[in-house]
């Protein structure tokens, strides 16, 4: 089987070829905006619905299709990607000295089945210095980012005070849930 990626982010492709998996990239650049009612949890996975949704017209059966979407919320609101680098600086500020939640939509899809789950990760963060947060924008780029930061990146690395939950989630995907989902439902259709 071949594993399409239905992302443009190359920490996901990253942390797929870290399983061992050989990825090819077919982003759909299909629109992000949310639907009115719906839980974090819901929004993420039906994101990351509408990514594959392109590319399920032309799968071929060989082919598994995988999607996946990250929000960020916190106070009850959802952070997705900042529009610039002001709201990125408002995202981050918000997120100095508290706790928020990543969620993470995933979608596997394969020529008879498609399967939708999701993952919660509790973050907090360190108060963070407005000096660091300006040092951060200028050197890496937030726009990209729900919340306006990696975990990665140099905000993560000296802001990340505390995680509850899969780390992996936070960057993107959530790895420990996928494996899961592989050896327990994904194993038993496709053989390895």
């Amino acid at each position: 089987m071949r594993v399409i990626l239905a992302s443009a982010s190359p920490r996901r492709k990253e942390l797929l070829e870290r399983l061992g998996w050989s990825v090819e990239i077919r982003p759909t650049h299909a629109e992000e905006t949310l639907t009115p009612g719906l839980s974090p949890a819901q929004q993420a996975m039906t994101l990351a619905a509408r990514k594959a949704a392109p590319l399920l017209p032309s799968q071929k059966p060989d082919e598994v299709i995988l999607s996946a979407d990250t929000l960020v919320v916190h106070a009850g609101e959802i952070l997705g990607k900042p529009r610039d680098l002001d709201e990125a600086r408002q995202f981050l500020h918000r997120l100095s000295d508290s706790w928020h939640n990543v969620y993470t939509g995933v979608g596997v899809f394969t020529y008879e089945r498609s399967w939708l789950f999701y993952e919660e990760t509790a973050v907090r963060f360190h108060p963070l210095p407005p000096e660091l947060i300006e040092i951060y924008l200028q050197r890496y780029p937030p726009l990209d980012k729900a919340g306006a930061y990696g975990a990665q990146d140099l905000i993560g690395l000296v802001g990340i005070a505390e995680i509850r939950g899969d780390f992996y989630n936070v960057m993107g995907l959530p790895v420990q849930r996928l494996m899961r989902f592989w050896y327990q439902v994904w194993s038993q259709i496709i053989p390895c």
